[in-house]
């Protein structure tokens, strides 16, 4: 018992090496751990994980379509919310769309979610859970970006801000539950042609996506008392309910990369018991 001990004690160092050194390789082989690093780097020397932020010319087209859709139909907004998965490029949009109508962009925190948000008149809001969470009869109109999700990863990637939430969030079920919400709220849905943007104008009588989803669980036997819009929205697409950010978490995304730490020290102890 005191060899093992003995020998436990004397390979514990070369192990943690082997293990660190195993698991940070496989970590750096993936484009998203590099572009987190980058993102930190970035972040230290210029105040700003991402890349400098630049106009996009097919954006930049499609706030201007956005522009001549509201002029035509004779609506000034004083609000506007835009939601999509994130690297679907709603700050992009809404900066450009900023610049045309003199509102003001803001983007949203995860804690803004958790609860009634109080907007303000004269703003563009935006967030990956924007619908889903709160009332968006507060907004004049609101312009959900469908994008493909393969594009919506690869973009976080590129920007070197938060490449890991490829790795970390379920973005499928992320954009399911967008989606269905954005789905949810009456008003004529308006498409610019080639664009993943789809938009609805508020209703005289409001969205009522929340009416709308309590009817069609009510319809399925769901008893739909005491869950919020995202509860209810999980249980419309999933059968549970389930909120906040954590349901869309990948939990053990990094279990192969500690497996292979793992294995390595592993073999180095193999190894010294061998040759002891």
């Amino acid at each position: 018992m005191g060899d093992l001990k003995d020998f436990t004690k004397k390979s514990l160092p070369q192990m943690a090496v082997a293990f660190g050194t195993a698991a940070i390789m496989n970590l750096l082989a993936r484009d998203t751990i590099r572009s987190a690093i980058k993102g930190r780097a970035r972040k230290l020397f210029t105040g700003d994980s991402e890349r400098r932020k630049r106009p996009v010319s097919a954006v930049e087209e499609y706030a201007d379509q956005i522009v001549r859709i509201l002029e035509g139909k004779k609506i000034s907004p004083e609000t506007i919310g835009i939601d999509g998965p994130p690297g679907s490029g709603k700050s992009t949009l809404g900066r450009s769309l900023a610049k045309r109508t003199g509102l003001k962009w803001r983007c949203l925190y995860l804690r803004d979610m958790r609860e009634s948000y109080f907007f303000l008149p004269g703003h563009i809001y935006e967030n990956i859970r924007l619908f889903r969470t709160q009332d968006i009869d507060n907004f004049d109109a609101i312009i959900y970006i469908d994008c493909q999700i393969e594009d919506a990863q690869r973009r976080v990637i590129e920007r070197d801000g938060n490449g890991a939430l490829v790795d970390c969030l379920d973005f499928k079920m992320l954009k399911k539950i967008g989606d269905a919400a954005f789905e949810m709220a009456d008003g004529e849905e308006i498409i610019i042609p080639m664009s993943p943007l789809r938009i609805k104008l508020r209703p005289k009588d409001g969205y009522k996506d929340s009416d709308n989803l309590r009817m069609i669980l009510r319809s399925r036997g769901v008893d739909v008392e005491g869950f919020s819009k995202e509860e209810r929205l999980f249980i419309y697409c999933y059968g549970k309910p389930r909120s906040g950010i954590l349901p869309y978490v990948k939990f053990g995304a990094y279990n192969n990369e500690i497996l292979s730490g793992a294995f390595a020290a592993l073999r180095v102890a193999a190894v010294k018991k061998l040759l002891s």
